[in-house]
C-alpha cells in the first residue's frame, strides 16, 4: 500500500484507507475461488451453509490495542444481485478467529455507499475486510477507523429509523436474576459478558447492541466475547473439554446461552447451566433463538412485494426453555417470540431482514440488538 496513504490515514485516526477501485491486483488483496460453487460447504463460524462463492480478501489491518473497540468500515460497491461484505479477525499468530462478521451488499445497477460498524474481538490483532459474491462485486474507496461506543450507537439509531419500530415490551420482572450484572452496569465494575452458541448468537453479537447498552449505562466497563461454533449448541458445549475452552477459560461474569442449534435437547442446556454454576458461579441468561428462516407466506411470483401481517404460533421448544429457566432460576430472554412477532407485523418483503436463508443482514441484526437493549433497559 502507498506509504503516503498510510501516513495520512494514521494522522486522521484511520487504520486503513484505499481510494479508488480495489481488485485482486490491489496490494494486500487477493481473490480466493469458491470451494464448492452451487453446493454446500462447512466452516467453523456458520456450520454447513451454501457456498458464497469467490472472496476478495483484504490485507490484515492491525487492530486497536483495545481489543473491544468499535470500528467504522466504509466502502462503495456495485453488484448485480445481493451478496456479502464481511470481516475476519486474526490473532497474533495470524490464525483466523471463528467469530466473524457477515452482512449484505445489496444488488444495484449503480454504485452505493456503505457505512458499517463492527465490534472488535478478544485476542484479535488483525482485521481482514472482504467481499464475496456469486456474480461478482465491484468495490471502491474502502476505509477502516476506530470510533467511540457513542458513535456506534448513533449508527444503530440511523439504521433503526429506517425500519418498522419494535413494539414488544420486555417483561417487568426482568434483570431480577442478574443482580451482580445489573450492579456492574451501574457502578462501572469490569464485567465480562460471554455469548455462547452458534452462528445466530454470532449474528446477535454483531448487532452492535453493545453500544446501546453502553449508552444506557455510561459508567459500565463491559467486555463482550463471542464464543461460537457454527451449527453448535449445548450438546457440544456440555462435553468437559469443550466447556473448558468455550466457557470456563473465558471467565464470564455473565454467560448468555442461545442460538438455534440445540436440536431441542433441553437436557444438554440444563447440564451446561449446572456446570456453569458448579465450576464458575457466574450469572446466566438463557436466550431463545431469533432469526432463522423467514416463515411467512408470500407471493412467489412477486417476492419483493410487501407482505400482509401474519402470526406464528409459539415454538414448543421456547416453552421448554422458559420452563427450564424458571425451574433453575436463571434469567430468560425470549428473543425468538419477540423476533417472530416483529417479523409477522413488519409488512416488509420476504427475506428483507436476511442475508441468506437463515442469517440476518444489518436490518435483521439491528432488531435483535434492540430486543436485547429493551431487556436490559433500567
Amino acid at each position: 500500500m502507498d506509504e503516503k496513504i498510510t501516513a495520512a490515514g494514521v494522522a486522521k485516526g484511520i487504520f486503513y484507507s484505499w481510494p479508488g477501485k480495489i481488485s485482486e491486483k490491489t496490494e494486500g488483496w487477493k481473490f480466493i475461488p469458491a470451494a464448492n460453487t452451487g453446493g454446500q460447504i462447512h466452516n467453523q463460524a456458520e456450520g454447513y451453509c451454501s457456498d458464497k462463492n469467490g472472496r476478495l480478501l483484504g490485507p490484515s489491518v492491525p487492530a486497536s490495542k483495545n481489543e473491544f473497540e468499535f470500528y467504522a468500515l466504509s466502502f462503495d460497491a456495485k453488484t448485480p444481485e445481493n451478496c456479502y461484505w464481511g470481516v475476519f479477525f486474526s490473532d497474533k499468530k495470524d490464525k483466523i478467529l471463528v467469530a466473524d462478521i457477515y452482512s449484505s451488499v445489496y444488488g444495484s445497477k449503480t454504485k452505493r455507499h456503505y457505512k458499517q460498524v463492527i465490534y472488535g474481538r478478544e485476542k484479535a490483532t488483525g482485521i481482514h475486510p472482504f467481499l464475496q459474491s456469486v456474480k461478482g462485486v465491484e468495490v471502491w474507496n474502502l476505509q477502516l477507523k476506530p470510533i467511540s461506543a457513542q458513535d456506534a450507537a448513533q449508527w444503530c439509531d440511523r439504521l433503526y429509523r429506517t425500519l418498522p419500530p419494535l413494539s414488544d415490551t420486555a417483561p417487568a420482572n426482568r434483570l431480577k436474576l442478574l443482580p451482580k450484572t445489573f450492579a456492574a452496569l451501574k457502578s462501572g465494575k469490569p464485567w465480562r459478558v460471554v455469548m455462547l452458541g452458534d452462528s445466530i448468537i454470532n449474528d446477535t453479537f454483531n448487532s452492535n447492541f453493545q453500544s446501546l447498552l453502553m449508552r444506557l449505562y455510561p459508567k459500565a466497563d463491559l467486555k463482550f466475547i463471542s464464543s461460537v461454533r457454527g451449527s453448535t449448541g449445548c450438546r457440544y458445549y456440555q462435553e468437559p473439554e469443550h466447556f473448558k475452552s468455550y466457557v470456563s477459560n473465558l471467565k464470564p461474569g455473565l454467560l448468555i446461552i442461545g442460538g438455534l442449534s440445540h436440536k431441542n435437547d433441553i437436557a444438554a442446556i440444563r447440564k451446561v447451566i449446572k456446570m456453569t454454576r458448579q465450576q464458575i458461579g457466574c450469572e446466566i441468561l438463557l436466550m431463545s433463538g431469533p432469526l432463522g428462516k423467514d416463515w411467512r407466506k408470500y407471493n412467489q411470483k412477486k417476492p419483493d412485494d410487501d407482505i400482509p401481517a401474519q402470526i406464528r404460533t409459539i415454538n414448543h421448544f421456547v416453552k421448554k426453555q422458559r420452563k427450564l429457566a424458571e425451574e433453575l432460576q436463571v434469567e430468560f430472554l425470549d428473543a425468538a417470540t419477540a423476533w417472530h412477532n416483529y417479523l409477522g407485523k413488519s409488512g416488509k418483503p420476504w427475506q428483507w431482514f436476511q442475508r441468506d436463508a437463515v442469517h440476518g443482514n444489518d436490518r435483521g441484526k439491528q432488531i435483535v440488538g434492540r430486543i436485547i437493549e429493551a431487556h436490559f433497559r433500567p
